[in-house]
C-alpha cells in the first residue's frame, strides 16, 4: 500500500495500485476536525463511504449529514463539497476512477513532511494548476460563500 498522502487537509492512502489495476481506484481517506473540501467537480464518478464519524456533503443544492454506515455516489460533473464540523476525526473510503487516484498522488504530500497551518500559496497554486490540467472545475470564493464555505 501506499504512503498516506496530504490533500490539503484531508489525508488519502490509495490502496489499489493503479500500475496493475486500471478499472479503478480504492482509497482510505480520513478528515480531520474543521477541515473543508471547497465546491468542486470533475467527470469521475466518486463512491464515499463512511467508516467512522460523520460529515456534511453538499451535493446538488443541499447539505446532507451522512454518518458511518452511510455511503454517498456522487456521479461525474456533480457540483460538491465536504466539511467536517465535528470534533472527531472522519474516516471511510472512496471509490473512484484510476485518473483521480493518480490526481491524488500528483497534488498530495507525503503528511509528515506537511507542516502544522494552512498551505502556503505555492501549495495551493500547485493544486489549483493541477487540477485545471486534469479538467477539474474549482469554486470560486463567491461560489463557496453561496453554499456557507468560507475561504481563506
Amino acid at each position: 500500500m501506499s504512503n498516506v498522502l496530504d490533500i490539503m487537509g484531508p489525508q488519502i492512502q490509495l490502496v489499489t495500485d493503479s500500475s496493475v489495476n486500471k478499472d479503478y481506484s480504492l482509497m482510505k481517506a480520513v478528515v480531520p476536525p474543521g477541515v473543508v473540501v471547497p465546491v468542486h467537480s470533475h467527470a469521475d464518478p466518486e463512491t464515499f463511504v463512511i467508516l467512522q464519524g460523520e460529515l456534511e456533503c453538499f451535493t446538488e443544492d443541499k447539505w446532507v449529514t451522512v454518518k458511518a454506515g452511510d455511503s454517498v455516489d456522487i456521479p461525474g460533473n456533480v457540483k460538491h463539497a465536504w466539511r467536517n464540523s465535528s470534533n472527531e476525526t472522519v474516516s471511510l473510503l472512496v471509490a473512484s476512477t484510476v485518473k483521480m487516484g493518480k490526481f491524488f498522488n500528483e497534488i498530495g504530500r507525503p503528511v509528515e513532511t506537511v507542516p502544522p497551518g494552512p498551505p502556503a500559496p505555492e501549495v495551493v497554486g500547485n493544486f489549483v494548476q493541477v487540477a485545471i490540467a486534469y479538467g477539474y472545475w474549482l469554486g470560486t470564493p463567491a461560489d463557496n460563500a453561496a453554499i456557507g464555505i468560507t475561504l481563506g
